[in-house]
């Protein structure tokens, strides 16, 4: 009976921790990243900017689209605040997650970028 109890509680702890981006902020952000200098040894090579899209779903869903390339992956809540969303996604086949802010009041997502990559807002469409 203890057992059971215990595995109630926390199971509605789990579950009432577990957070979900509201659906007014899900949908389609898009913008464009800046060109950058990318610096290897000695040679320096310049970054030609590139549009990119982020698709935000419910089920911690992400689908990002720089250029023509696409990437998958999921995204874990690690923050929220009155002002903004913090969340790190983790997409296929990377190994460094991607950090994103989203602003609530201008529905504004703001992708921390990996260095050398500069940061980059995106408006919702």
């Amino acid at each position: 009976m203890r057992f059971c109890l215990l595995l109630l509680f926390f199971s509605c702890w789990y579950s009432g921790v577990s957070q979900e981006i509201k659906k007014k902020y899900l949908g389609v952000y898009s913008g464009e990243i800046p060109s950058y200098a990318l610096e290897l040894g000695e040679e320096v090579y310049q970054v030609q900017s590139a549009p990119i899209e982020i698709r935000l779903s419910s089920e911690g869903m992400l689908v990002e689209k720089i250029s023509s390339k696409e990437l998958k992956g999921t995204y874990q809540l690690i923050k929220e605040d009155k002002n903004g969303i913090y969340f790190e996604a983790k997409l296929d086949g990377q190994f460094i997650p991607e950090n994103y802010v989203l602003y609530k009041k201008d529905k504004r997502l703001e992708r921390k970028g990996i260095y050398p990559q500069p940061d980059v807002f995106l408006k919702k469409i």
